[in-house]
């Protein structure tokens, strides 16, 4: 190569080396002024949040999981962690903000709790990490792998924000209600109940007396008047009481029809002048 043209090629290389640098430097100082100028609230919105403006959520401790999983302690793990995720979370039921989730996190400086509602994409960004879970029930290998804000979204004891107040009022709550809560909170994958057929009738009390505070003064015909009560659809008719290879069977609706009687109980019973999805 000649010297001339060395020199030129040289000079060409340096010229975009440094030109590079500078758009480089220049895009960093843009972005970092544009940082600076956001609000405190729109900070918390950013993937780095967790260093600037929140102190991070705790995951590690929200998601310990014990030795080994058995049915009913998958389950027992699950509401566990929407409990403790119902700490940070919240989802907007009506209002302006209606499908929103609300995010409440401890500021960095030590002063009140930091809020931000953000759409449901946006916290599955910025929160990524996943409920993994491996059981084996009935004999057949069982596992559950989901995003925690999707598992929260789906869950009936998740945290829920209203405009509209609810009204106190004096109605008793069936332990059927109660019941529907717990098995409609689980995922798929986790619950026991088979939606839309025929369950074992000790399968439907065992799990009924897990979901009530005392065990004492329950018995197979008071369960099953409490569910013939709440869902006439599991009465079967006089004299015909299913039974399959001699297990006393007991037919349970669909799960979206039973979710329809939990969201009707709760829009009665609980909540006033209120949209529920």
């Amino acid at each position: 190569m000649y010297p001339g043209k060395s020199c030129t090629f040289l000079l060409t290389m340096n010229a975009l080396k440094y030109g590079i640098k500078a758009t480089s430097v220049m895009s960093h100082t843009k972005m970092t002024t544009i940082t600076n100028n956001l609000t405190f609230a729109q900070k918390a919105t950013l993937g780095n949040a967790s260093q600037t403006v929140c102190q991070p959520i705790n995951w590690p401790q929200i998601l310990k999981q014990p030795d080994s999983f058995t049915p009913q302690t998958v389950r027992t793990y699950l509401i566990d962690v929407i409990e403790k995720l119902s700490q940070h979370f919240a989802v907007h039921m009506d209002g302006s903000l209606m499908g929103k989730i609300r995010v409440t996190r401890r500021s960095t400086n030590g002063a009140n709790p930091v809020h931000v509602d953000i759409s449901t994409w946006r916290a599955q960004q910025l929160f990524p990490q996943m409920v993994q879970c491996a059981w084996e029930e009935r004999g057949q290998k069982k596992t559950l792998f989901k995003n925690v804000v999707d598992l929260f979204l789906k869950s009936r004891n998740r945290r829920e924000l209203y405009q509209c107040q609810p009204q106190n009022q004096p109605v008793r709550t069936s332990p059927v209600i109660k019941w529907l809560r717990t098995q409609l909170s689980l995922p798929t994958e986790c619950c026991p109940i088979n939606w839309g057929g025929l369950n074992a009738r000790n399968l439907l009390y065992e799990s009924f007396l897990e979901s009530v505070d005392s065990r004492a003064g329950w018995n197979p015909k008071s369960i099953s008047q409490e569910f013939y009560r709440a869902l006439p659809n599991c009465r079967p008719e006089t004299g015909l009481r299913i039974r399959r290879c001699g297990v006393a069977m007991m037919h349970m609706p669909t799960r979206d029809f039973c979710c329809d009687v939990l969201n009707n109980w709760i829009q009665k019973n609980e909540i006033a002048n209120t949209l529920r999805f």
